[in-house]
């Protein structure tokens, strides 16, 4: 199928947001949406690195509307994005991704059996200002279940802050949306309503002085879920990177309309964690594997660019509901050490894939309440 690119100006940019306008009667390529050439720099001068999400961290929000207005899909929290990079192979990450992403380095890069070391030692970017590239049908699932959008669409993209990024940036050349548009006689997407997975998040803080919780998540009532991320990033201070940290003796429990979803004490240590997120989440790429658990005093990986020891900054968590919440969500939470006094209260983030649906013809979007495939 013959396609050529188009680069499209935005319909209105600053420093907070960015607007582009797909008109309708161009048929473009849904899974071939990229923001490109366009170069960031620190105000500050200093280096550009990132953390797990790469380059998506320096957006905050990302969605989708029909040209009528309506809000079809949305990633309001990027660090989905970190866990969806973590699936590159250590090949790619050690090379292509590492250009692309940007991401805090996660490949390992072996001089002989007996020594290894981060790919970052070897290739430290000292780059103050560089040129990014950000893939939004890699960010969009209704993207990803599209294949021709003929109809124009709205894509609206909202910056991140320094607290955020971690540092002050500026744009030196403002980003252009390419589009592949498709040559010839190509049918248009033949079903009415699309059904996809969309992010949904929920923030559980443990108070100081305090090392648990059990609290019903209320944003999930009457929908149907398909996997559920979690992860703790402590707070600001103690985590200025808000990386996913490993916690001692941390156990969580799931109780859905009033059964324990998972038995023998839930996910109750780093092994069954790590091997969850395998297995709902599909096999991820870690740089070893003290960097998924918490070890006192050992030091493992460290990244000489960020200044972090990589043990204990990869704990990401994850377990499969496939159903729909019809009455409460419950969620009991526990660590061995208790928060610090000083602190804000630590954060655990929950993300989850809720089913989704978008009718064209109608300009109506819902939450299915049904699985994609019968019981």
């Amino acid at each position: 199928m013959e396609t050529k690119t188009l680069l499209i100006d935005p319909q209105s940019h600053n420093q907070q947001r960015t607007v582009f306008t797909i008109p309708a009667g161009l048929k473009v390529d849904a899974k071939k949406i990229r923001l490109c050439n366009f170069d960031i720099s620190n105000v500050n001068g200093n280096a550009l690195y990132f953390n797990h999400n790469g380059v998506y961290s320096l957006l905050s929000k990302v969605s989708i509307t029909s040209l009528k207005g309506t809000q079809i899909d949305r990633v309001q929290n990027v660090d989905i994005m970190g866990l969806r990079l973590l699936h590159m192979e250590n090949a790619q990450q050690y090379a292509v991704s590492r250009q692309l992403s940007q991401q805090m380095c996660d490949s390992v890069f072996v001089n002989n059996l007996g020594q290894a070391k981060i790919t970052e030692e070897s290739q430290k970017d000292d780059a103050t200002s560089i040129s990014v590239y950000i893939d939004i049908s890699f960010m969009l699932q209704y993207l990803q279940c599209r294949n021709v959008i003929d109809e124009g669409c709205t894509i609206l993209l909202e910056w991140a802050d320094s607290s955020t990024c971690g540092f002050n940036f500026s744009f030196n050349i403002p980003p252009t949306l390419a589009v592949d548009e498709f040559l010839g006689n190509v049918p248009s997407d033949p079903e009415v309503e699309h059904t996809f997975l969309t992010i949904i998040q929920d923030k559980l803080i443990v108070p100081p002085t305090q090392n648990s919780f059990e609290k019903r998540l209320n944003a999930f009532y009457d929908e149907y879920i398909h996997n559920v991320y979690y992860y703790n990033i402590q707070d600001k201070a103690s985590n200025p990177f808000l990386n996913p940290m490993a916690q001692v003796g941390e156990q969580l429990e799931i109780t859905i309309d009033g059964r324990k979803l998972i038995p023998l004490k839930g996910i109750n240590n780093d092994a069954k964690k790590l091997a969850m997120l395998n297995d709902f989440a599909g096999e991820v790429c870690l740089p070893s594997y003290d960097s998924a658990i918490s070890i006192p005093a050992f030091v493992g990986f460290r990244n000489p660019n960020l200044g972090i020891n990589y043990t204990g900054n990869w704990s990401y968590g994850c377990f499969a509901l496939d159903r729909t919440i019809n009455m409460d969500f419950t969620i009991a939470y526990t660590t061995t050490n208790a928060v610090p006094n000083t602190s804000t209260g630590y954060c655990l983030m929950i993300l989850a894939e809720v089913l989704r649906t978008y009718n064209r013809q109608t300009d109506k979007v819902g939450y299915k309440t049904v699985p994609m495939v019968p019981a």
